[in-house]
């Protein structure tokens, strides 16, 4: 007669292993297993492992041995976080250029002489309008897609360099620029997005 509802647990079979189950239990075990061979090979498996265990006469690695095994792993966890540190440089690509179309009929424009430049990563898309500002252009953008809402736009050329801080809606405004090409570096956590040249104004 079966009397277990379906397998032993695997705690009483180490304690039947042990010897640590009462006489009426240990009974109950050797019964199904007799009818169970699934019981029957966890058993078999356990005792086995017992076995082993009891027999074994392994020794324990010399201080020395396990100092330098430690150091080694600890070099190379080193290693892997120094690597996912190291950030990536990736070039833009222009995808839509809004210079040179016409609106179409009833659609309210920008400023005139306002461009819009939408360029892709692959992971994130970065929407750049260039607007006039009196006798300069205004640049300003936003990233848009998987990174987070902190970085720096930086803007280079023949004048100099300009900076900003993204916002938390990961936008940005540069101070307004002379005519000219430019480079747009975004430094972005994990990746560096170059856009190189940005003709403005001419």
């Amino acid at each position: 007669m079966n009397l277990f509802p379906q397998h032993i647990p695997f705690r009483q079979l180490s304690d039947f292993v042990s010897g640590d189950l009462p006489l009426v239990e240990r009974v109950d075990v050797e019964v199904h297993v007799a009818i169970c061979s699934r019981c029957a090979e966890e058993l078999a498996e356990l005792e086995r492992l017992t076995e082993l265990m009891r027999t074994d006469l392994g020794e324990e690695a010399p201080p020395h041995v396990i100092k330098r095994a430690l150091k080694l792993f600890r070099a190379r966890s080193q290693q892997q976080n120094t690597f996912s540190d190291v950030r990536r440089r990736v070039r833009a690509v222009l995808h839509f250029d809004s210079m040179g179309l016409t609106p179409a009929f009833g659609v309210r424009s920008g400023k005139p002489g306002a461009r819009q430049l939408l360029f892709s990563t692959g992971v994130d898309e970065i929407d750049l309008r260039i607007e006039p500002a009196d006798q300069e252009w205004r640049i300003s953008g936003q990233v848009l897609g998987e990174s987070t809402a902190s970085g720096t736009a930086v803007l280079q050329g023949d004048a100099g360099t300009s900076e900003t801080v993204l916002n938390e809606l990961s936008e940005f405004t540069l101070p307004p620029v002379q005519a000219g090409t430019y480079k747009l570096i975004l430094n972005l956590p994990n990746v560096e997005v170059e856009i190189d040249e940005i003709r403005i104004g001419l």
